[in-house]
């Protein structure tokens, strides 16, 4: 189920997409598992950096850049460094074992409605 928000592509939080490519899933899961969100994109960009640092080979199918937009309650009484830190120790595994950028948007659901 794919939902509309004036800024951005939004899906339900608890749907992977069947086309996500494996790095993807297991970010889309993890974040899904650790922090329920009632939004979650989770966008691979690493096209965009071909023949660039962490995607050298230029692979159109490789997983190293992602961009990640995820609302959630858990964010909440937060800073934006405290919420980037709690993604990164979700996915340090994935940090350590191919993902080389990862750009997060990370709001509550009140900053979202704004």
């Amino acid at each position: 189920m794919l939902l509309h928000h004036p800024s951005f592509r939004v899906m339900a939080a608890n749907m992977t997409p069947p086309h996500m490519q494996p790095m993807a899933a297991s970010i889309h899961k993890k974040l899904t598992e650790a922090l329920k969100p009632s939004m979650l994109d989770v966008r691979n960009d690493s096209h965009k950096h071909a023949g660039h640092s962490g995607n050298p080979s230029g692979a159109p199918d490789a997983e190293t850049h992602f961009d990640v937009q995820v609302v959630s309650e858990a964010f909440s009484g937060k800073r934006l460094v405290q919420r980037h830190k709690m993604v990164y120790s979700i996915l340090d595994h994935e940090l350590k074992t191919g993902v080389h950028a990862l750009a997060l948007k990370t709001k509550t659901p009140e900053e979202a409605a704004k």
